[in-house]
């Protein structure tokens, strides 16, 4: 029995030892996997800290690098306008400074954004950036007459994200490379483009839409629910947001300034891309471009001081160019219609002395294009056939003129070629179209117009109107084909014309107003189309609605192109039900082909000075190690 007794002993004894020893292992591998697990986790939190330093070194490129680059450029771009450089043949930045600048790039980045705030990361770890910019060289210049003057460079970037958590770490590297494009920047790249928005005074209103970059120095003011479809920037700490109907009923009157997106339930726009409140102010600066000496076959851009101003024209230039004999007096420009030629060849573009009555503008719609400028009692004509290239100029008394060459486009700097300006030294009472063939239906689409409006430009038509006084408006103002609709095989099958056109269509309308405001006179169409860009920037002025309180309703203005005013104008009231009861309830859609100045209107105004006009960011790899 006591034998039984030992041996059941001596077993329960081995049975423990080999129940510690499965316990001993089983706790090392417990212990390991806790391990294992725990650099696991701390891994995948580096990873994860990686990538959202990547993420804000991504912000940074998209956000913060054109405030990085525009003190850098800004220094070269002065220097290049002080020394009169032309921007087909010098570099704005010289190829000796190229290294500077991608060392100045990656310095400013590593000493302003090299690591992302810890705020961002909850104390899971902390996330470090390295950037390197490096190869900065020219992309691109532009030809003589190309229509701007833009310059880009281009430059190699690599951002290395370094996570770590604990004793986790991890790296995300990104590489591809900057395009930066600077010059003189055509203001119509703005869809709107406004000093003073006026909103302290009024507002856009429930049916206002915008499908464009917008921008106000000061004072937006909304009601209702407004749409942008871009991007709506102020330089303002916010805007004005109205409840004229007492709607609201949050007690804070019937308009209120706020640093906010909405006012509801009274006023809630709709910002598709966002907004931006306390942006960099966009200056409306001195025009570069001399609109006269353009008219003039002179070239338009010419600084000799070099102060960013065109020289002034002298009435020599006036003479010389009109062929004036004898040039006398304070005044030796008769009134009249010119065009600018040497005598048998046209070689600059339709100058007008005077004030002008009436300046028809019709398309042929056979490649043709009519001007028929009344002054007084006296009428000129001018048909431009593109077919033959020629124009022809007939005279008040019936006398015509055949002349080789066509006053169209932008001419190539400094050749005294024709130039697609007109230029009225006076006030163009009344700019007209053909008018309409038939009514045109109020919920007619923007686009294509309706058939019963007649084309003010013909296909080939590049055309920029300037007067030194105010511009009346009475009839649409639109192209033979429309824009939006070159790749609509219905519509091109219906226009053979616009089908035969080759490469990007290029017919184009800028109207600008040097000192007074552009009108829509008592007695326009309702709803008016108006196409192109429309610039009226003197101190106070903008594109105006003659009695807009008083004339009654008129339905929509739909401008295609842009806006660019000192100060908005008032163009129409609003009745209780929220519908147009006076004037003009306004859309404005953006043509795109003027996005960063692919396309402007000849001699268009730009900014005065070579600044940086556009950063982009293209991404070619991404790799985690």
């Amino acid at each position: 029995m006591r034998r039984k007794q030992g041996i059941a002993l001596v077993t329960a004894l081995v049975l423990m030892m080999v129940l510690v020893a499965v316990i001993a292992i089983l706790s090392v591998d417990t212990l390991s996997e806790i391990r294992q697990n725990k650099n696991n986790l701390l891994s995948s939190r580096a990873r994860n800290v990686a990538e959202a330093g990547a993420t804000y070194a991504g912000y940074v490129l998209d956000t913060q690098l054109f405030s990085v680059l525009q003190p850098i450029v800004n220094g070269y771009a002065t220097s290049f306008i002080v020394g009169g450089g032309d921007p087909t043949s010098d570099y704005v930045i010289p190829e000796s400074a190229w290294d500077t600048v991608a060392s100045q790039i990656t310095n400013e980045l590593n000493t302003n954004y090299a690591s992302l705030p810890a705020s961002q990361l909850a104390g899971v770890g902390s996330a470090s950036l390295s950037y390197d910019v490096r190869n900065f060289r020219i992309a691109s210049m532009p030809t003589a007459g190309g229509g701007g003057q833009f310059q880009t460079y281009t430059a190699e970037y690599k951002v290395v994200a370094t996570g770590t958590s604990g004793n986790g770490k991890r790296r995300i590297q990104e590489e591809g490379f900057l395009t930066v494009k600077l010059g003189r920047a055509s203001l119509s790249q703005w869809l709107f483009l406004v000093e003073d928005a006026g909103g302290d005074r009024g507002f856009f209103p429930t049916g206002s839409v915008f499908d464009g970059p917008v921008h106000a120095n000061s004072n937006w003011g909304f009601w209702g629910t407004p749409v942008f479809r871009g991007r709506i920037t102020a330089s303002d700490g916010g805007a004005w947001f109205w409840d004229i109907f007492n709607t609201c009923r949050d007690g804070l009157g019937y308009r209120r300034f706020l640093n906010a997106g909405s006012r509801p339930p009274c006023t809630e726009p709709v910002f598709d891309k966002g907004y931006d409140w306390n942006a960099p102010r966009v200056e409306l600066p001195t025009n570069a471009l001399s609109q006269e000496r353009a008219a003039l076959g002179l070239d338009p851009t010419e600084d000799n001081n070099g102060d960013g101003v065109p020289d002034p024209v002298t009435d020599a230039d006036r003479c010389s160019s009109l062929g004036i004999s004898p040039c006398v007096g304070a005044n030796p420009i008769p009134d009249g219609v010119y065009l600018v030629n040497d005598g048998s060849r046209v070689t600059g573009g339709i100058y007008i002395e005077g004030n002008v009555d009436e300046l028809l503008v019709a398309a042929g719609g056979d490649g043709t294009q009519t001007y028929r400028i009344t002054q007084g009692g006296n009428t000129w004509t001018i048909l431009v056939d593109y077919n033959t290239d020629t124009t022809t100029i007939t005279d008040p008394s019936g006398n015509a003129t055949n002349l080789l060459g066509v006053p169209n486009g932008p001419a190539p700097l400094g050749t005294g070629g024709p130039t697609g300006q007109i230029y009225v030294n006076g006030v163009i009472d009344a700019l007209r179209a053909p008018d309409r063939t038939g009514p045109v239906p109020t919920d007619s689409p923007d686009h294509p117009p309706p058939s019963t409006i007649p084309p003010a430009l013909s296909l080939e038509t590049q055309l920029n109107i300037t007067a030194v006084g105010g511009i009346g408006l009475y009839t649409d103002l639109v192209y033979e084909c429309d824009p939006t609709q070159m790749t609509n095989s219905s519509y091109l099958a219906s226009h053979p014309r616009c089908a035969s056109a080759s490469g990007p269509l290029r017919t184009v309308l800028g109207v600008f107003s040097e000192t007074d405001d552009i009108t829509i006179r008592v007695g326009a169409v309702d709803d008016i189309y108006l196409w192109g860009s429309f610039l009226s920037a003197a101190n106070g002025k903008g594109l105006a609605v003659e009695n807009y309180n008083t004339r009654g309703p008129q339905g929509k203005m739909r401008l295609f192109g842009g806006l660019i005013q000192w100060e908005d104008q008032l163009r129409g009231v609003i009745g209780r039900g929220g519908s147009i009861s006076s004037g003009y309830l306004e859309t404005f859609e953006y043509d795109r082909r003027f996005e960063n100045s692919r396309l402007t209107p000849p001699n268009f105004p730009t900014t005065r000075v070579f600044q940086l006009n556009d950063v982009e960011v293209k991404r070619l790899t991404y790799k985690e190690f």
